[in-house]
């Protein structure tokens, strides 16, 4: 029985080290754990009942857990917004409203994408950063555009592929824009530098690697695919941080990551960045509305130079994602 104590208590104190060592592993050896960080929660759970049993049991072993909690909270936290920080008023005409959304194609349907238009206007968002926006063969780009006649700004990527693009609608000037490809993949990101009130600000509208399984395959087969695609998806995590990290100016990140707040994508990207949905959110369900609304994988993340007043999660019935709603304050002084 110690035998069997000390070498499950040596496993679960491995697996998290594992786990709060994640973002320092190469991309692929970090695809290759990506089971560990999608166990994050039970394993942080496991560490805090053997802490409080071992403290219980005034058993010297209990400062090793604490040791063990303390360095994985970080990790944790990443699920649990936080209502309580203080959020100074700012006058509406210096807010920045912005809605964030994987639209899944609009279900390839011209009366799913007027009426998901108009409930994003009627919020009058300054910026509409959308994901799965449909090939054009599919529903024209005129089409969707017409159905957001408020903004004189609006970006797309060039290059088509299947129905993974992207398009970013602004009610300020955009310049600077950029394209980037993922290697081997069909996901891609949108850079652009948007002038807002005599401040200048960089915005990525980011599709990550899905997963990409097929229900009908074998459970290995599944299992292979998650890796390989967690891999796929690392690497173009890393070539967005180095983006970011490149930026002159403060940053506004948001997509549709396909990764967890655990995962290594998550804590690469927003490695310096703040998490709307952490600073002023209003609810812990996730931001995919299927698997039981649990998973958080659509994040809008931004510089510390960004206020941000309020952030929420939208349930719709017109996509598999829920809508971002946020709303920023940039300080002039920053």
């Amino acid at each position: 029985m110690r035998v069997f104590k000390c070498l499950s208590g040596g496993i679960l104190c491995g697996l998290t080290l594992l786990l709060i060592f994640l973002p320092c592993f190469t991309p692929e050896w970090a695809g290759n754990l990506i089971f560990i960080s999608l166990s994050a929660i039970p394993i942080c759970i496991a560490d805090g009942i053997i802490f409080a049993i071992l403290l219980w049991k005034h058993n010297r072993w209990w400062m090793l857990y604490l040791l063990l909690l303390l360095g994985s909270s970080p990790i944790l936290s990443g699920y649990f917004p936080l209502h309580f920080l203080h959020r100074e008023e700012v006058p509406d005409s210096n807010q920045l409203k912005l809605v964030c959304w994987n639209a899944e194609g609009f279900r390839l349907n011209k009366d799913t994408l007027a009426k998901a238009a108009h409930s994003i206007r009627i919020l009058q968002p300054g910026i509409v950063c959308l994901q799965e926006r449909p090939h054009t063969n599919l529903l024209a780009w005129d089409t969707i555009q017409a159905a957001f006649p408020d903004y004189p700004y609006c970006i797309i990527n060039s290059r088509e592929d299947e129905i993974l693009n992207l398009a970013v609608f602004s009610r300020w000037p955009v310049g600077n824009v950029q394209e980037y490809y993922f290697p081997d993949s069909y996901n891609k990101m949108l850079q652009a530098d948007i002038r807002m009130i005599g401040q200048t600000f960089r915005l990525f509208n980011v599709h990550l690697q899905t997963t990409g399984m097929n229900e009908s395959s074998s459970m290995k087969d599944r299992l292979q695919t998650m890796r390989h695609h967690a891999i796929r998806r690392n690497r173009q995590a890393d070539l967005l941080a180095n983006a970011i990290a490149e930026s002159p100016y403060p940053v506004i990140v948001c997509g549709d990551f396909n990764d967890i707040p655990a995962s290594y994508v998550y804590r690469k990207i927003s490695r310096s960045l703040q998490d709307c949905f952490l600073q002023a959110g209003r609810t812990w369900k996730g931001s995919y509305q299927r698997w039981g609304d649990f998973l958080r994988i659509d994040y809008t993340l931004c510089s510390p130079a960004f206020q941000v007043n309020c952030y929420q999660l939208v349930s719709n019935p017109w996509s598999d994602h829920k809508q971002q709603h946020c709303v920023l304050y940039l300080d002039k002084r920053s």
